[in-house]
């Protein structure tokens, strides 16, 4: 019998043997697919090295041609150039004048014999900076090579002229056999289905199946002679982000051993009256007007136990109701730069900047959208309420097998004191309050107290500091507070303080599972864009724009903006999303054919990377938490679950949102 099955649901002897057998071929049939995908990825990665392209370093001088063979040349070569690249100009080249210093870069056949041009490919102009600085801009072309069809041997070589007075020295990297972008949109479709049908139908552990999705996308790079370099897949994680998670999961293990969580449950339990409708309004708007301070990661592993012991209280579905508190965390962490980790990549960006965005301003273009997000999610959790969408006939637990493999004796007699007192209760009611509401509140207030005073109030010091600097975050001359160190450093302040000898013992806490999915998840990101997915999401969105009249061309591009990033981060996590698709809004405003202003493309997509990630377990930093702190206390919040909850909300709130950005800047121009 597999765990979390038993046959104390009305299945008959005979039923129940047919359930097991069904369960063991549908075991061997998913044990045999996952082999031969194992099988896929570990031959292409035995026998496929990392890919090495050809970098070298060159110095073009006044009227003379750099010509450089090319080593196994294919039907297209990319060639990048790295160094002092003007990207206005290249962006539109109308901008360039008569003096305008540049290189011009083509490909050539040349017979090795005679050693005569018999082709030349279309010439690439690279403008360059007319002054020195040390920074490094990136720019590539793709050039297309025909097959010589002839019986005298041809080379092909890259061939470097510059337009200068003077000797312009490039990083050049050569790329003799780049990805085919339509097979490489194809699998990167294919491998986010993979995942998707691993996590929707829990199939796998969410972080085991973000393993194998990301391995089997290597190999398939492998295949396409593209596979990454180890240390490059080590560039592509978030470091800031997992830093971030790390801090604050320490921070909220030591601040839990205080017995605030359960002091604060009993105090918003005497405040309810009793009332579940009332303390789920309480708990959302506290979740959301908090989270706009602190990040919303921070705000989910303080949320977290408090709600949890509440709904135990209550008799309340927890998973339910974490799912909301996730929601509203999220809805609450738009508002400002720091409330959410999408905002923070927005809000630090030196092309956002440039552009006159700042905390004051971030703030006041997003508060309106916010606020009409909170009223119809409040709406929203109404009728939820109404309809009793919170309550179960069970808590929705681990298996027993889950639970004796990975909880404490504690939590399984908490577990099955919950599940009675959930077969127990009938015709619950939201908005009324619950039966023995005072013997219940004396109960809690003599069990639940502040067990440890002297390390509340450090922690309540470590948290203060981190507070503070989560604010000068935004002011210019404290760009060293970033959220990650922040976080360490207030970890390394508490545990100064507590004078904690055990780190063992807190590294425990640690959820692992939900950091190692998170750098999976990024990984299986940047290879979705090396196989061409994202580019091609640009050039589709390109090309709408264009396709209307100047006039209507702001509105298509908010529109399209929101609605691609509202979507995608509600299917990949909105950290990475919000990283591509600002490449994206930041191409929209280079073309300068579009003539877009380029602050309302940034408002539309904080709120589409946001309120998106709303949409499944798996969109944001916060709902991901959620569901590991869940587990620890021996809840489970499925994939399902949260989707038939959050994703109504997340169409609800980009809704409001999507109306609220035209009316302001496609019918009033605020920006």
């Amino acid at each position: 019998m597999f765990p979390g099955y038993d046959h104390d649901d009305g299945l008959t002897e005979e039923q129940g043997k047919g359930r097991d057998t069904w369960d063991l071929i549908c075991t061997g049939v998913k044990i045999s697919i996952l082999l031969i995908i194992w099988l896929f990825f570990t031959v292409v990665l035995i026998i496929k090295k990392p890919q090495v392209l050809e970098e070298f370093l060159v110095s073009v001088e006044p009227n003379k041609l750099y010509a450089n063979d090319i080593t196994s040349p294919s039907k297209a070569i990319e060639v990048k150039l790295r160094g002092r690249i003007d990207i206005d100009i290249m962006h539109d080249p109308s901008n360039a004048t008569k003096n305008s210093s540049s290189l011009i870069v083509w490909l050539q056949h040349v017979d090795v014999v005679s050693m005569e041009t018999s082709w030349q490919s279309e010439l690439w102009q690279v403008y360059l900076l007319e002054t020195v600085t040390k920074e490094m801009t990136l720019a590539k072309y793709l050039f297309q090579v025909p097959q010589m069809e002839t019986k005298v041997q041809k080379g092909l070589q890259l061939a470097i002229a510059t337009t200068s007075m003077h000797a312009e020295s490039m990083i050049i990297v050569v790329n003799s056999a780049p990805i085919n972008k339509n097979l490489g949109v194809i699998c990167a479709i294919i491998l986010i289905l993979f995942l998707y049908t691993l996590v929707i139908w829990d199939i796998l552990d969410r972080t085991l199946a973000a393993l194998i999705t990301t391995s089997a996308a290597i190999a398939v790079l492998g295949l396409l002679d593209a596979r990454p370099s180890l240390r490059t897949i080590m560039s592509w994680i978030d470091i800031d982000t997992l830093m971030l998670l790390f801090g604050m999961m320490i921070m909220v293990a030591i601040f839990a051993e205080t017995g605030a969580f359960d002091y604060i449950a009993v105090m918003s339990y005497r405040c309810s009256k009793g009332h579940a409708g009332r303390m789920m309004f309480f708990l959302c708007l506290f979740s959301a007007f908090l989270s706009a301070f602190l990040d919303n990661v921070t705000m989910v592993l303080l949320m977290v136990p408090l709600t949890i012991r509440l709904c135990e209280v209550m008799s309340l579905r927890p998973t339910s109701s974490l799912i909301l508190i996730a929601i509203f965390t999220n809805i609450g962490g738009t508002l400002t730069p720091v409330g959410d980790p999408p905002n923070v990549i927005l809000a630090t960006n030196e092309f956002v900047i440039h552009h006159g965005i700042d905390f004051f301003n971030f703030t006041l273009h997003m508060l309106p959208g916010v606020l009409l997000g909170l009223i119809v999610s409040l709406i929203l959790l109404y009728v939820m309420l109404h309809q009793k969408i919170l309550m179960a006939k069970s808590p929705n637990q681990l298996s027993t097998g889950e639970l004796d493999e990975r909880m404490s004796a504690d939590i399984r007699r908490r577990t099955e004191e919950l599940t009675l007192r959930y077969s127990n209760r009938r015709n619950s009611r939201f908005f009324r309050p619950v039966p023995n509401f005072e013997e219940t509140l004396a109960e809690l207030e003599i069990r639940y107290k502040i067990r440890n005073k002297p390390l509340l109030i450090k922690c309540c010091i470590a948290i203060g500091f981190a507070i503070v600097l989560f604010f000068t975050n935004a002011v210019p001359f404290m760009k060293g507070a970033r959220l990650p160190w922040i976080a360490v450093l207030a970890d390394l302040l508490l545990l100064i303080l507590a004078n904690f000898k055990d780190m063992q013992v807190l590294l425990l806490k640690v959820e692992w599972s939900t950091l190692l999915f998170f750098a999976s998840l990024f990984i299986l990101t940047e290879i979705l864009v090396v196989l061409g997915l994202i580019e091609w999401i640009c050039a589709q969105t390109v090309s709408v724009i264009l396709s209307v009249s100047e006039k209507y061309q702001l509105t298509v591009a908010i529109t399209l903006v929101l609605w691609i990033s509202a979507i995608t981060s509600a299917f990949v996590d909105n950290i990475p999303i919000t990283t591509m698709m600002l490449k994206l809004a930041i191409e929209l405003d280079n073309d300068k054919s579009l003539h877009l202003p380029f602050p309302p493309l940034v408002w539309a997509l904080a709120f589409g990377a946001c309120f998106g990630g709303n949409g499944t377990l798996i969109g944001a930093s916060a709902n991901v938490v959620s569901a590991g702190l869940a587990s620890q206390h021996g809840y489970k919040i499925t994939f399902m679950e949260f989707l038939i909850i959050g994703f109504p909300l997340m169409i609800s709130t980009v809704l409001v949102v999507w109306i609220y950005l035209l009316i302001a800047h496609s019918v009033f121009s605020w920006h």
